[in-house]
């Protein structure tokens, strides 16, 4: 491209509404980082918690940015609920002392396994009683952390979230606000049939980051974070800085 056409290029991007600038920028950042090829990666569970949280934080990223640039927003709490949380997670993790990772995500499968163990027994309470064998999985081998105040952030969002050197308030909010429109919840349900003079009328739960600003943010302090995990867990820098590279070549 000529650098006058580049330039026409540039300014017509300008002129776009942000939305629809910061919606392809995650469109496209979401492209290029999930072609990262991840099986260079060191393979561990912790990394694995790295690699997969980053990846679903940018498939999450895509589906927020495409129904934002189809005037859907609202119809995408239950994804930044999502996104929020994954950000919010592996500040989590980074945060804590390298030793401590393996036993704390090991402490999260703990926590799901128990849960699994719940549902099946809430079903069967229910009148069905699933034939799903639990054998393989009980008989996975965890060394989750001997450390309640770790295996207590591990099980609860809020507990993580108030652990970090930093705190993430606004990260925080943004997950609680998003949980809020992300279950069959009375906010819900007022949001989408809100009362007025006696009378029911049509809305839409609203949209904190309508312009996607605070989200390409976020999409930046995500990638950052994998990259400074994925080196302290012993991978190489040019395979941890392949998923930043990723995320700088959009234009």
């Amino acid at each position: 491209m000529s650098g006058k056409k580049s330039k026409e290029a540039r300014r017509a991007e300008r002129q776009r509404p942000a939305y629809l600038v910061n919606a392809r920028f995650a469109n496209e950042s979401a492209d290029r980082v999930l072609a990262v090829d991840a099986s260079r990666v060191p393979l561990s569970r912790t990394n694995q918690f790295i690699v997969g949280w980053l990846r679903a934080s940018f498939e999450q990223s895509r589906v927020i940015a495409t129904l934002t640039a189809a005037n859907m927003a609202p119809a995408a709490a239950p994804n930044r609920r999502m996104f929020a949380e994954i950000a919010l997670r592996l500040h989590w993790l980074h945060d804590l002392a390298p030793e401590d990772r393996a036993g704390a995500v090991d402490a999260m499968l703990e926590h799901e396994r128990e849960q699994t163990v719940k549902t099946l027994e809430h079903m069967r309470v229910m009148g069905w009683d699933s034939s799903v064998d639990l054998t393989d999985m009980n008989a996975f081998v965890l060394d989750e952390t001997k450390n309640g105040r770790i295996k207590d952030q591990a099980r609860k969002i809020a507990a993580a979230a108030h652990s970090t050197d930093v705190k993430n308030a606004g990260l925080f909010r943004a997950w609680r606000e998003e949980s809020s429109y992300a279950h069959a919840s009375g906010f819900l349900a007022g949001a989408y049939a809100p009362a007025s003079n006696n009378t029911l009328g049509e809305g839409n739960p609203p949209v904190s980051d309508p312009d996607l600003e605070a989200h390409r943010l976020v999409t930046l302090f995500v990638v950052t974070l994998a990259h400074r995990l994925l080196i302290e867990n012993q991978t190489a820098e040019e395979v941890a800085m392949s998923f930043v590279d990723a995320f700088f070549q959009v234009q």
